[in-house]
């Protein structure tokens, strides 16, 4: 299986994925999947900046991403901005173990759900759906941190 950790990520790499996250999971390559990143040159030129040296990024459009994925041999970190992708990626047949949940900034119409995590409508949808095919969802900024179970969350 190519993805060995899944992240929910706002802003997608900054300094607590590449110093505390990538020195505590064993992987090759970061996958962000997002349509806009994947369509911008200059931010994907941002990212393979901040990206560690030893480790390669590949940027996929959602549309395309599953099927890329599958095609790699490198043991990948996922990234990905909303739970939303996550949702549609899993309906379209990608496996993952567990969804990891970091940052997602307050905008209007989001609701606090854990501090730092705020969803709409539509995203807390994507995680009771992501919940229901059985794959356990964990809010957990950094990896020396505790665990918060977003089912708990959402079902409470």
């Amino acid at each position: 299986m190519p993805v060995v950790f899944s992240r929910v990520e706002e802003r997608l790499i900054h300094g607590q994925i590449t110093c505390a996250w990538a020195k505590n999971i064993n992987f090759d390559a970061f996958a962000v999947v997002d349509d806009l990143v994947a369509s911008d040159a200059f931010m994907i030129g941002l990212l393979e900046m901040s990206v560690p040296n030893k480790k390669k990024l590949y940027v996929f459009k959602e549309e395309d991403a599953c099927k890329k994925i599958a095609e790699k041999k490198e043991k990948l970190f996922l990234l990905a901005k909303s739970p939303v992708t996550f949702s549609r990626l899993i309906r379209d047949g990608l496996h993952i173990d567990r969804l990891n949940i970091g940052s997602v900034h307050f905008k209007p119409g989001k609701k606090e759900i854990y501090k730092t995590v705020y969803l709409s409508a539509e995203e807390i949808q994507a995680l009771k759906e992501i919940l229901g095919e059985g794959i356990p969802c964990d809010i957990q900024k950094l990896p020396t941190e505790p665990k918060k179970d977003v089912a708990e969350l959402l079902f409470r």
